[in-house]
């Protein structure tokens, strides 16, 4: 599995995992279970309605196999890079900045999906371009994935934002924020900084917390003493307290 190293506003790399081709293969897998079960469970219950063949065909084109058909696009686009497959094998799709895919580059991934397929030709030839494309990419990236400028990465993690920084300063009471310069950043640095937060206490690297901090201090020119983990749930506390009043 390669390392992924996204470069941020604070010049300090965001580090991913690329999904390993076995994991993706189960999370593929058990998408592809998933059609087969809803795609005969829909044709069940119009066989069982005794419905005249050709509104049976008309429902079952909609309910069932267009559905099946963009089933992809659809889970990903509202699941944020995600299918069920992909959350239960702990897989994401992201664009290459670390960000959730645009509807467009989800779409571009669908359409080479469907040349990809090997259920479209039955034939082992559709399934080996993703397979060599995998093998051959510096990011395990399949031909949408390098057509359409995204990775899909492992997210398996131990913690999460919400657990341990990202709070709701209005429950704090009389909360009194430290750092009037956080407003100054932007609500995508702000992310960023959270998400560099986060990969920081999943990983225990107290280095690149140390190396956020520092960037912090010196673009917002902050003197400060606090711990470095510390000072950077003040500053997401400050920059909420500042959006919010």
């Amino acid at each position: 599995m390669a390392e992924i190293k996204i470069p941020t506003s604070f010049n300090i790399d965001l580090e991913f995992e690329s999904a390993d081709l076995f994991k993706r293969f189960l999370a593929w897998l058990i998408d592809l279970l998933i059609r087969i079960a809803y795609y005969f469970i829909i044709l069940f219950f119009l066989i069982a309605s005794n419905i005249d063949h050709v509104t049976r065909d008309m429902v079952l084109l909609i309910l069932a196999f267009l559905p099946v058909l963009f089933y992809f696009p659809i889970f990903e686009i509202l699941m944020g890079g995600l299918t069920p497959g992909k959350k239960a094998m702990s897989l994401k799709v992201i664009n290459m900045i670390g960000n959730p895919p645009s509807i467009s580059q989800h779409l571009i991934r669908w359409i080479f999906r469907l040349v990809e397929s090997p259920l479209l030709f039955f034939s082992i030839i559709p399934v080996a371009i993703p397979l060599i494309s995998v093998l051959k990419s510096k990011y395990s990236q399949r031909l949408g994935d390098l057509i359409a400028g995204t990775i899909v990465i492992n997210t398996k993690a131990n913690g999460s934002i919400q657990d341990t920084v990202f709070r709701d300063v209005s429950l704090m009471g009389d909360y009194k924020p430290q750092f009037p310069a956080v407003i100054e950043l932007s609500d995508k640095d702000i992310n960023k900084v959270k998400d560099l937060l986060t990969q920081s206490l999943n990983t225990k690297d107290d280095l690149l917390a140390n190396r956020v901090a520092t960037r912090l201090k010196e673009v917002l020119k902050i003197d400060t003493e606090l711990p470095d983990h510390y000072f950077l749930e003040t500053i997401l506390n400050d920059y909420n307290y500042y959006t919010t009043q």
